[in-house]
């Protein structure tokens, strides 16, 4: 019985997830967990419904990068361009940490697309200050991609 408890926490904390339910800033969640959270909303875009992994990734994105990016239709268009559209329903992905402070932190997160280049993007967090998701780690920039080969 002792045994199957890290598996019991391990569901019960991807349950919301498994269930489709959207997540929410939290001040409680790593860099790398959000991280992790936007990527695989977007390897899965339209489950369980059209665009709820671009809503999901939105969610996480810093006020700085909203105030970039503009409005949640136009952070659609952006995401499904040509720079981050091999987002969208990619094959596999890692993640890997490069640098982190007490407020900011940056992962290389490589893509690799069901056809096509093997792509890295440098996603770049920091912790809200102020507001309903103060200490929380949210997403300010996505760097375009760099391409690194194909696919084995």
């Amino acid at each position: 019985m002792i045994r199957q408890m890290p598996l019991l926490a391990f569901l019960c904390a991807m349950l919301p997830a498994i269930a489709g339910a959207a997540l929410a800033p939290d001040s409680s969640l790593s860099a790398k967990r959000v991280v992790e959270i936007q990527v695989m909303a977007l390897q899965r875009n339209d489950n369980p419904s059209a665009d709820a992994g671009i809503i999901q990734t939105w969610s996480f994105a810093h006020p700085k990068n909203k105030n970039a990016t503009g409005p949640l239709e136009h952070f659609k268009l952006m995401i499904k361009g040509p720079n981050y559209s091999p987002l969208l329903n990619h094959h596999d992905h890692k993640i890997e940490p490069l640098a982190q402070e007490q407020d900011r932190a940056a992962f290389a997160v490589t893509i690799f697309p069901a056809d096509g280049p093997v792509l890295v993007y440098q996603w770049i967090l920091e912790r809200v200050q102020e507001g309903p998701s103060a200490g929380a780690w949210m997403t300010t920039i996505v760097s375009p991609p760099a391409a690194i080969g194909r696919a084995a």
